[in-house]
């Protein structure tokens, strides 16, 4: 009976080293999957710890696997005309087909079952979007490749797809009621809870809804964007609802930030994931949904810790 209340005990306490258990030896089954799992992947034990190294180094393929797309951010205001985030000879840029397609399946208050949900439309949007950011030599491609390397996940790169497909686009309740959310919506679209903006970290979304009239930059963040650090920190209003301070990622493409995240979350999922990328240091800092190992909550940048020329 003894016996059985210390082993009960020592579950409480596990992540505390109990039974001289580092917490590091747990970790290591956290990096697996459970959608890749349930999807065709095989659960294989890693071959070596994942370092902050390596992942750095796995972000920075990533990160200039795609060029730059030539974003000009303006952050002033023009002869007492609202603050605007893009500069005025920037209205006409072309989004990523794959991606805007995305955003009219998305209904943005939470307690309101999203679109998405009950259209075979938005399912179709959802394949194109991660077959497109899929390529060969891709973002995706080069996660795919480090995370098997790495004996992280086992499987084919159309199972990783699929398990990208629930990381991202598996509806799930954010508000208590009917399924209105997801890691995709939260992190690139925004959503709406409370009267306040919750999420939106994605410059073509509001970029998109500046256009629209729907976005307003503030005065009140902490920085405003400049062509230089390659995130950015700002205020804003979005249908008239306000949050004060979101961090996202400058010029870069839905791949690769969607590479990005996802490397973090598989490899630092709930910590802070550090990443040097030469030009500058940041933070990526992701968590899943109620514990779940497969489903992405939220994911964000965090404001670079040194800043060099870039």
């Amino acid at each position: 009976m003894l016996l059985l209340k210390f082993l009960v005990f020592c579950s409480l306490l596990i992540n505390w080293g109990c039974l001289g258990i580092p917490s590091t030896a747990l970790d290591e089954t956290s990096w697996h999957s459970d959608a890749f799992l349930r999807n065709g992947g095989q659960r294989t034990k890693p071959k070596n710890a994942v370092s902050d190294k390596e992942i750095s180094d796995t972000a920075l393929k990533i990160w200039n696997s795609v060029k730059d797309l030539n974003v000009q951010y303006d952050g002033v205001t023009h002869k007492g005309k609202p603050l605007k985030l893009f500069t005025e000879n920037q209205r006409t840029l072309r989004l990523d087909p794959y991606f805007s397609r995305l955003f009219g399946f998305y209904n943005a208050r939470l307690g309101v079952e999203d679109p998405c949900v009950r259209t075979s439309a938005c399912k179709d949007a959802q394949n194109s979007f991660i077959e497109n950011i899929s390529q060969d030599k891709g973002p995706i491609s080069i996660l795919y490749g480090f995370l098997s390397e790495k004996g992280i996940i086992n499987g084919k790169i159309k199972d990783f797809r699929e398990s990208l497909k629930t990381m991202w686009f598996e509806p799930y309740n954010r508000s208590g009621g009917v399924l209105d959310s997801s890691g995709f919506e939260h992190v690139f679209l925004g959503e709406i809870r409370n009267n306040a903006v919750k999420g939106l970290h994605n410059w073509m979304r509001m970029y998109d809804e500046e256009l629209g009239g729907r976005f307003v930059l503030t005065r009140d963040g902490n920085y405003f964007p400049t062509a230089k650090p390659a995130v950015s920190d700002v205020s804003f209003t979005w249908n008239g609802f306000k949050k004060k301070g979101t961090t996202f990622f400058m010029k870069k493409s839905p791949a690769v930030e969607t590479a990005l995240y996802t490397l973090c979350f598989m490899v630092r999922r709930g910590q802070k994931c550090p990443i040097d990328l030469g030009s500058f240091q940041l933070d990526v800092q992701t968590f899943a949904r109620n514990g779940s190992k497969s489903l992405i909550d939220t994911a964000y940048p965090i404001f670079p810790r040194k800043t060099k020329a870039y």
